[in-house]
């Protein structure tokens, strides 16, 4: 066999290879997607409540956006005064509450951060 020969019978299995696989691929989407069709559950929903539910969403997303500003202010303050560092040096990106159930190596490692990085 020639180069060439064996370039062409190369590039044949290559591109036999590369059909099976995507051959493959796509059947297995469509048995996939059979599968959701067959057992996905059946919902009642009317689009109003739908509706509804999405206008409650939205509701609550306005309710939660309170403004913080003095309440940043303080921890703010009460952190500087704690660090003994000028308040203009610290910059509180986000204020959120650290759950009640953290481990207790869980906070000791955040304040071995805290501690080492001021």
């Amino acid at each position: 066999m020639t180069t060439i020969q064996v370039f062409q019978e190369s590039l044949k299995t290559s591109l036999f290879g590369m059909c099976l696989v995507l051959g493959t691929l796509y059947i297995l989407s469509l048995i996939l997607e059979l599968m959701r069709l067959v057992f996905e559950p059946k919902t009642n929903v009317k689009k109003n409540e739908t509706a509804l539910k999405e206008q409650t969403l939205e509701q609550i997303q306005t309710v939660d956006t309170t403004d913080d500003t003095e309440l940043i202010a303080v921890i703010t303050a009460a952190i500087a005064e704690y660090l003994q560092t000028p308040i203009s040096t610290l910059k509180i990106g986000a204020i959120r509450q650290i759950h009640e159930k953290t481990p207790i190596w869980g906070i000791e490692s955040r304040i071995y951060n805290i501690n080492n990085k001021f």
